[in-house]
């Protein structure tokens, strides 16, 4: 099984999923473009023909939109996967996933794990919401637990953005997984000193918004230790390009590593509008 981002921040958000034996899927397809996203398919040898379903997290527009997500999904017909309590703020977004719904090109899913192709999928609930200015169109989000079985042997990832804390559920999900994708959005003192409006400081350091570099890295850390050697690479999602950098994103998950002997973990960033490096599980 392989991963790659395709793309990760608020500009918009695609992760690839791949098996040997071609079950292909992508984890959210929203705003980097719908030529974007083709032509870092194409530099795979993948078509959006070949994609067996998107997967989305939640409703915001940086995951899911009616530009990028409802045409590929359309033209392409792939199946857009979201979760029952995504449904109605799902179809709110744009009528246009009304129409998605009524050509049969939603499916819904509850927290059960199911079966997409070769990939079984598990969802796992993240605590993540708006800061008042968009609060009804964020539908239920959540991460999840991909697995495959390859000879005798299971391997499987876990994939969590947008949340502003690691619930002790969403930890339980993340542990034993070969691999961790996981939001780390923000300096602190980044974002306080920002000048950004005070209300959505608040609530990007509150425990709906997202998560910090060093929330991430106490993260990783514990999934790390308590996996005993099974986490194998991790991949730091939806840097804030104004109250983040690459350096310090990796600097505070390093030492979280560091303090529990886990920083021989290989760690890789995603970029807004460049691939990042292949994780092979």
């Amino acid at each position: 099984m392989k991963l790659v981002n395709l793309g990760s921040g608020s500009g918009g958000n695609c992760t690839l999923v791949e098996t040997e034996r071609e079950t292909r899927l992508l984890i959210d397809a929203a705003r980097l473009g719908v030529n974007y996203i083709t032509d870092r398919l194409s530099e795979r040898e993948v078509s959006l023909d070949d994609v067996s379903g998107v997967l989305a997290t939640h409703m915001h527009g940086d995951h899911v939109d009616a530009g990028v997500t409802y045409p590929i999904c359309r033209k392409h017909g792939i199946p857009l996967y979201v979760h029952s309590g995504s449904f109605e703020d799902l179809l709110r977004r744009s009528k246009k996933f009304s129409e998605l719904d009524r050509a049969g090109l939603v499916r819904k899913f509850d927290d059960s794990p199911f079966a997409i192709g070769e990939l079984t999928v598990a969802p796992f609930a993240v605590p993540h919401g708006s800061g008042g200015w968009n609060r009804d169109i964020v539908g239920r989000p959540v991460g999840f637990r991909i697995s495959h079985i390859e000879g005798a042997s299971r391997k499987s990832f876990a994939f969590a953005t947008d949340l502003g804390e690691v619930t002790p559920e969403a930890e339980e999900a993340m542990l034993g997984a070969d691999a961790l994708a996981i939001e780390c959005n923000h300096d602190v003192r980044s974002e306080l000193d920002s000048g950004r409006p005070r209300f959505l400081v608040d609530w990007v350091l509150g425990g709906r918004g997202h998560l910090s570099n060093e929330q991430c890295g106490r993260t990783a850390a514990r999934v790390a230790s308590r996996s005993r050697g099974s986490v194998k690479r991790i991949l730091l999602l939806h840097l804030s390009e104004d109250c983040n950098t690459p350096k310090m994103a990796l600097d505070a998950v390093r030492e979280s590593l560091r303090l529990v002997g886990e920083d021989h973990i290989p760690i890789d960033v995603a970029a807004q509008r460049e691939p990042s490096a292949e994780i092979i599980i």
